[in-house]
C-alpha cells in the first residue's frame, strides 16, 4: 500500500513539474513575441494638433482650418524622410490643402516672396519641403526624430472625419495614423487658446509653430480683432522672427503684432504663428483684443520647449 501512494505521488510531482515547464515555456514564448512586435510598433508616432478644429471664416475663406502635424520619431531615424498625407481631408476640402514646413516658410518671407502674395502653387523655392499644395508633403526628422509640418484647407472644408497619415520613405518603410476631424461652423466658448499649448522647437533650426484660435461672442460677429504676441517674437532671434499667417495660406505680416484679424459670423478667427529660427525655450503670453467697444482682451500662454527625444 505504501509503495502504490508513493509510486503515485512520484507520478503526481512529475505531471505538476512538467505542466510548469509547458507554462513557463509558453510565457516565455509570449513575451518574447511582445518584445518583437513591440520593436517594430511603435518607431514612429503622428500628432495631429489641435485634432479636431471648428470651420472658421468669412466671405472667400468661409469654412476654413487648420492643423499641426508633428512627428515624433526613434531617434535612430534621425534625418530620414518621412512623407505626410491626406487624401480624406484633401477632398473634404475640394482639393484645398496647403503645407507647409515652419522654417521655409520663414524663410520664404523673408525673400520677400510671401509678401508678394504667396499663395498654393506659386511657390518658387525648389526645396523638398517648401510651402506646397497637395494630398501630401515630405519633411526631414531632424536630430531627435521630430519634424513639424503645417496645414491648411479650404475655404469650403466639409465636415467629417479623415485619415491623416506619415509614411517612412525608407527602411522600415512603416506607416502611422492619427485622426483630423473637421467640424461644422457653431459658436464657441469665448477666449483664445494656442495649439499646440507647448512645442519642441526643431533641432535643425529651433523654428516653432502653434495656431491661435479666437474665440468672441458671436454679437461681435465681422469685428476685428489684435493679436499681439510680443514675447515670442523677441524668443525668436533670426528675421523674420514671428510670421502671422491666416487661412488659406495668407500672409498677414510678420512683427510683434498684428491688427486687423476679422471675426467671422460665430466670432470666431485663427491665425498661424510661426517663430522662424532659433527660438529660445519658455513660456510667453498671447493676446487677442477686440479693436472696437468693449475692447475686451483674452490672454493665453504658448512654450517653446528645447530639443529633445520623446516618448513615442
Amino acid at each position: 500500500m505504501e509503495r502504490r501512494r508513493l509510486g503515485a505521488g512520484l507520478i503526481g510531482l512529475m505531471v505538476l513539474l512538467s505542466s510548469l515547464f509547458l507554462l513557463a515555456g509558453t510565457a516565455s514564448a509570449r513575451s518574447h513575441a511582445a518584445a518583437e512586435e513591440g520593436s517594430t510598433a511603435e518607431q514612429c508616432l503622428i500628432k495631429t494638433e489641435p485634432g479636431s478644429f471648428v470651420a472658421q471664416g468669412e466671405f472667400g475663406t468661409n469654412s476654413s482650418v487648420a492643423d499641426v502635424v508633428e512627428i515624433e520619431c526613434n531617434p535612430e531615424l534621425s534625418e530620414a524622410y518621412v512623407t505626410i498625407s491626406s487624401e480624406e481631408l484633401y477632398s473634404r476640402c475640394d482639393g484645398d490643402l496647403y503645407w507647409a514646413d515652419p522654417y521655409e516658410f520663414a524663410e520664404l518671407e523673408e525673400e520677400g516672396e510671401l509678401a508678394k502674395g504667396l499663395k498654393k502653387g506659386k511657390s518658387k523655392s525648389k526645396k523638398k519641403d517648401a510651402p506646397t499644395d497637395g494630398s501630401n508633403f515630405t519633411v526631414e526628422l531632424d536630430d531627435d526624430g521630430n519634424a513639424t509640418a503645417v496645414v491648411w484647407g479650404g475655404p469650403s472644408c466639409a465636415a467629417g472625419t479623415s485619415l491623416v497619415s506619415a509614411h517612412l520613405d525608407e527602411a522600415p518603410y512603416e506607416t502611422f495614423t492619427n485622426t483630423f476631424t473637421v467640424e461644422a461652423p457653431k459658436v464657441t466658448a469665448p477666449g483664445v487658446t494656442a495649439t499646440p499649448k507647448a512645442a519642441i522647437e526643431d533641432d535643425f533650426t529651433s523654428s516653432v509653430a502653434t495656431i491661435v484660435d479666437v474665440e468672441f461672442p458671436s454679437v461681435y460677429a465681422e469685428k476685428y480683432v489684435n493679436i499681439n504676441a510680443a514675447q515670442l517674437y523677441d524668443r525668436c532671434l533670426v528675421p523674420p522672427y514671428l510670421t502671422f499667417i491666416g487661412p488659406d495660406g495668407e500672409y498677414y505680416g510678420s512683427g510683434e503684432e498684428i491688427s486687423g484679424v476679422q471675426l467671422d459670423d460665430d466670432g470666431n478667427a485663427f491665425i498661424v504663428l510661426i517663430g522662424s529660427a532659433s527660438c529660445a525655450s519658455g513660456k510667453s503670453m498671447i493676446e487677442a483684443s477686440l479693436e472696437s467697444r468693449p475692447y475686451t482682451t483674452y490672454t493665453t500662454e504658448f512654450e517653446v520647449l528645447p530639443p529633445q527625444t520623446t516618448t513615442y
